[in-house]
């Protein structure tokens, strides 16, 4: 059983977000921590500094304006132009945590079921706990956790009013398809469900095998997204939810009651983002372009080595090994924090123990340095197991 809220980092807390909290206020104050978990883009501040001094120096920005209805008009018509929707269906956010709280209490209540996958980022359950719902789970199986929409059928029930799944999926990075999305809407339609797709790492899939937002491709199916993830644009907190109109009614009564945060300066800025995605998309493709080789070949060596064991991901920046030097995720990363001063995401948050979630969307240098930690901490905790 996980233990209560500590500030300490090293030993564990009741939920991720809380871990999470301690060890970024830990790397605060000491230089020598390693962030290897992190499933963000680094922030591209140079950018992000000039777009806001552009925004709000010298003549008034245009993109300043009211955010009161639905968001700013702006960021709206980019998203829909952006993602192939009506712009009618969006509706901005306070980031994405906002919008699926939104979305969850328009749909949740006592007496009421959501199905999530699993693994999951603990917010998921979190929230239809908090709605009073009831919580049963779909494990993603196999070495690249595919998504089996079987095995959603047989969760749904006559009170399933939700289902919930990520688009990367997180914490492993592992891809949908608008067909497999497709699939999954023909079964929700028929069963009177609705269908969240968080899609805030979606960005990221430069395959073809996506044309667009989910909520396109069927009344079932919401889109959730953000430029936090992709972007590293978490200091403007933009987000937004896609859908068409039977949900998009239930949505935007509790939008209208509850959301109270959404922010016109930094989403006039946001807007100036959309004007020219071009220098943003640049900034992650080049981080991943010199981090995924990196990734790759020091995950074969990994493997090798019998420390860990799965594939990297086709997109993306996480990566979710099993361990192999040990099945108690929880010990592996209290001892790497201890010794190298790394921290690691335990499999144990996402509800998939024996894993560890790692992140490569920071510095070349940052990952490397990173992974080494990782290889000595790892060696280091087999030697010490085997005395």
């Amino acid at each position: 059983m996980l233990k209560p809220r500590s500030n300490d980092p090293s030993k564990p807390t009741a939920t991720y977000t809380e871990w999470c909290r301690a060890v970024v206020q830990a790397a605060g104050t000491d230089s020598r921590v390693n962030l290897l978990f992190d499933s963000t883009i680094e922030e591209p501040s140079e950018l992000l500094r000039d777009k806001v001094r552009n925004a709000f120096t010298g003549d008034a920005n245009p993109h300043y304006r009211s955010v009161f209805a639905r968001g700013n008009p702006d960021v709206i018509s980019a998203i829909a132009e952006r993602y192939g929707v009506e712009s009618q269906w969006i509706t901005c956010t306070t980031g994405c945590s906002s919008a699926l709280s939104i979305i969850y209490r328009a749909f949740l209540g006592a007496g009421t079921h959501v199905i999530v996958e699993r693994p999951y980022f603990d917010l998921f359950p979190d929230l239809g706990k908090n709605c009073g719902a009831q919580i049963s789970y779909v494990d993603r199986t196999g070495p690249t956790f595919e998504l089996d929409v079987s095995r959603i059928v047989s969760q749904i029930r006559a009170d399933t009013r939700l289902i919930v799944v990520t688009n990367l999926h997180n914490p492993t990075g592992a891809a949908l398809s608008d067909a497999s999305l497709t699939e999954l809407a023909i079964v929700a339609e028929r069963a009177g469900v609705t269908v969240v797709v968080d899609e805030v790492y979606a960005d990221f899939i430069t395959d073809g095998s996506r044309s667009g937002a989910a909520a396109r491709l069927s009344p079932a199916l919401v889109s959730t997204g953000s430029l936090s993830k992709v972007y590293g644009l978490f200091a403007l907190r933009c987000g937004w939810i896609i859908a068409q109109k039977a949900a998009r009614e239930r949505i935007q009564a509790v939008y209208d009651r509850y959301e109270l945060g959404v922010s016109k300066v930094t989403h006039a800025v946001a807007a100036s983002v959309f004007d020219d995605m071009a220098p943003f998309e640049k900034h992650w493709r080049d981080i991943l372009a010199a981090n995924r080789p990196l990734m790759l070949e020091q995950a074969g060596i990994l493997e090798a080595e019998e420390l860990l064991a799965g594939p990297v991901p086709t997109f993306g920046c996480m990566y979710f090994p099993r361990l192999l030097v040990s099945h108690d995720d929880m010990a592996v990363a209290h001892f790497l924090w201890e010794t190298e001063r790394l921290a690691v995401a335990p499999g144990s948050y996402f509800g998939r123990p024996g894993h560890l979630r790692l992140g490569f969307g920071k510095s070349t240098a940052h990952i490397k340095d990173g992974l080494d930690r990782l290889r000595a901490g790892l060696l280091r905790y087999r030697v010490q197991q085997s005395v």
